[in-house]
């Protein structure tokens, strides 16, 4: 374990900081790139197009409805573990979508998705208070600021893309994504978030 620089402050907290804009990249991502599967999903699925929207819909409610919750929990139970946890729950929902047969397993892995997402996106301004102090603090917020932005805007692009390439079961390849990305974001905070009380 390296030692604290001089001014008390994690040597890894760059790093640290990279793992986190990752992951929470990925679960503000799946709020916007899922819209332009919808058509492709109906289709695959056999479904109506008020049931398909579930997937949008019901990813963005959990997500929100967790976010204050898992604050608390983090608080009380330590924001590195409550991240690693829920990025680990969040690959698994996205493998399990990914491979659902049928429209009601999809919403129910959204479901359990966007509770992932909610309770990991909370831990990352806390890892950033917590990791960070003064003008080094402004700049991390401002790349966690500008991670919500990009994200949002290039869901649809990303979406698109991975549709075009993967041919008509391409928005199954919405999904597994995360899960190369996910694990790999998963190992480098095992390795780099900081092992302190909360």
């Amino acid at each position: 374990m390296q030692r604290p620089d001089d001014d008390g402050l994690d040597p890894n907290r760059w790093r640290a900081l990279w793992v986190t804009l990752v992951a929470g990249f990925m679960t503000l991502l799946d709020v916007t790139i899922v819209a332009v599967a919808l058509p492709t999903m109906q289709q695959g699925l056999h479904t109506s197009p008020a049931a398909v929207q579930w997937v949008v819909s019901g990813y963005a409610l959990a997500f929100a409805l967790t976010l204050v919750t898992a604050g608390r929990i983090g608080d009380a139970f330590g924001r590195r573990r409550v991240f690693l946890a829920a990025l680990a729950a969040f690959v698994l929902c996205s493998a399990a979508a990914g491979a659902a047969p049928g429209i009601e397993l999809l919403v129910a892995a959204r479901l359990a998705q966007g509770v992932a997402a909610g309770s990991l996106a909370p831990q990352n301004s806390a890892l950033i208070q917590q990791l960070f102090r003064g003008a080094e603090r402004g700049r991390a917020f401002g790349l966690f600021g500008a991670t919500v932005g990009v994200s949002s805007a290039v869901g649809p692009v990303v979406g698109g893309l991975i549709l075009a390439l993967a041919g008509p079961e391409g928005w199954r390849w919405i999904f597994y994504v995360n899960v190369p990305v996910g694990v790999l974001a998963l190992l480098l905070g095992f390795r780099l978030l900081p092992r302190v009380a909360p």
